[in-house]
């Protein structure tokens, strides 16, 4: 049994000539008509199911319900009701010898066709108008297989010994499960009695065979059990009711069978799929994508994985699994460089989502991975430095928003930000000098803010009126005003850290 590379637990499906591995369905390409190797991109030679099937005496419930069905159990009470009106009309032995080849042929013919479907790994019983068709010529074979193996052991009893004529018919008993499996799949009376043939079967399927003749002995005797048992308390259904648990129990072997050949397809030299499998709808896009990632990880092909993480991230910006997966990547490799280029569009992308629970954990995840860094975007930045000083954390908290006024002067938001800063900055000791230039420094921004803002106003009004807009005082721009002001706000010789352990 081969085992998916992968997935080592999983039995294979497909198997890559080129990069010479064995996979399951879930770690190929299956969008194409052909499946392709995630790796190498050839297309890979088909295993069928046989590796991934459970062993059939784990199957005996799915088993007894195979014939649970409204055609299966048509079948088994018109082919029962039959055999019993033929043994009750002796006197009409024609009639009920008809009969009687019309209801064991319909029901032979039926269970062969199980068998061949199952061993194909249609796991629902097949239609049942084909088990009028033929049944009774397939019959007369089976028959004359009997009869041939009968004078066979008979002929060796009598001419080689009763040792010689037991042993042959020991060998017989055995095999035949096998016959019968040979001559469900050609129909041929000389291949279904070629010794070769069947010594080969039993030999490819090796000790469930045994089990499956053990299982077969069991369900025999039951019946007989049944039979004693029902006849003594209803002997005049016993004969009906004996003969559809003996139908019944006949498509519960024959499924059995057809089971064994599809788990063993592949010691037998044939390939099938199961049609559970085959039913499945195809895999989106996204699965794709993510069991390609998950292959080319296993495989080490880190360069190809970040790339289709990053197409993951423009194709679908709203999974967060390729996110996720991406930022435990990158912090478990300790990868700085792209844990400092990722930082802050995972932290978007959970903002985003509303996962604010993990916003302050990811950042200090990032900044142990490549500690000098910070959001990209202002607003994300207040955000944090507000759920840390909540937290405590008001060392971090001023890294974040320390010089927020040189790296984003359009902020519409700066004023608050400085509010904040001025907050964080008193609960610092010897830092209440900062934190008043801080909340002189804000108030400032609020004027500037001010201003602008009529300035807009203004501007809008002259259009409006067709005038030529007013002309701005030189030197008089924003960035002027808070230098005039004299609050050149530099907190960067701060050193947040080492003030906090003064204080301890």
């Amino acid at each position: 049994m081969y085992y998916c590379k992968y997935h080592p637990l999983d039995g294979a499906t497909y198997y890559c000539e080129q990069c010479k591995v064995h996979q399951c369905d879930h770690c190929v390409d299956d969008e194409p008509a052909l499946a392709r190797c995630f790796v190498c991109g050839h297309n890979l030679e088909s295993l069928g199911s046989g590796n991934k099937a459970e062993p059939f005496w784990r199957r005996l419930p799915e088993a007894f319900k195979y014939p649970l069905n409204a055609s299966s159990m048509s079948l088994i009470v018109i082919t029962s009701i039959a055999s019993v009106l033929a043994m009750l009309m002796p006197f009409l032995w024609i009639l009920s010898l008809l009969l009687y080849l019309f209801a064991a042929g319909a029901l032979l013919k039926y269970s062969l066709t199980c068998l061949e479907h199952t061993a194909l790994g249609e796991m629902k019983a097949p239609d049942v108008l084909d088990a009028y068709q033929g049944g009774i010529s397939l019959l007369l074979k089976l028959l004359v297989i009997t009869v041939v193996l009968v004078l066979l052991v008979g002929a060796a009893a009598n001419y080689l010994g009763p040792a010689v004529g037991g042993l042959l018919g020991f060998i017989v008993v055995i095999c035949f499960p096998a016959i019968l499996i040979r001559f469900a799949q050609t129909e041929s009376m000389l291949e279904a009695i070629n010794p070769m043939a069947a010594l080969a079967l039993i030999g490819a399927i090796g000790l469930p065979y045994g089990l499956l003749m053990v299982f077969i002995l069991i369900m025999m005797t039951s019946v007989g059990l049944l039979q004693e048992w029902i006849g003594q308390l209803f002997p005049a259904v016993s004969y009906v009711f004996q003969s559809m648990v003996s139908s019944y129990y006949t498509l519960v072997v024959f499924h059995l069978m057809g089971y064994m050949l599809f788990q063993y397809q592949d010691q037998l030299g044939y390939s099938a799929r199961s049609d559970d499998e085959e039913e499945q709808p195809k895999r989106e896009v996204a699965d794709r994508l993510a069991a390609q990632i998950q292959v080319l990880l296993k495989e080490g092909d880190y360069e190809r994985v970040v790339t289709l993480y990053y197409q993951a991230f423009k194709q679908f910006p709203n999974d967060a699994r390729f996110f996720d997966q991406f930022f435990e990547l990158l912090y478990t490799c300790k990868k700085t460089a792209l844990m400092a280029d990722f930082g802050s569009t995972y932290l978007h992308f959970l903002n985003r989502k509303k996962r604010t629970d993990k916003l302050t954990p990811v950042f200090k995840q990032i900044r142990l991975i490549a500690p000098d860094f910070l959001p990209d975007a202002p607003a994300l930045r207040v955000q944090l430095a507000s759920s840390l000083k909540q937290q405590g954390d008001v060392a971090l908290a001023v890294k974040l928003l320390n010089g927020m006024h040189k790296q984003f002067p359009d902020y519409a938001e700066l004023p608050q930000a400085y509010y904040l800063l001025s907050t964080i900055l008193e609960q610092l000791p010897n830092m209440q000098a900062q934190a008043d230039k801080c909340r002189q420094m804000a108030q400032q921004l609020e004027k500037i803010a001010e201003r602008k803002k009529l300035e807009a106003a203004m501007a809008q009004a002259e259009l409006a009126t067709n005038k030529p807009p007013s002309v701005k005082t030189p030197g008089r721009s924003p960035s002027a005003m808070v230098t005039k002001s004299g609050l050149h706000l530099e907190l960067v010789p701060i050193e947040p850290v080492n003030s906090v352990e003064q204080a301890d």
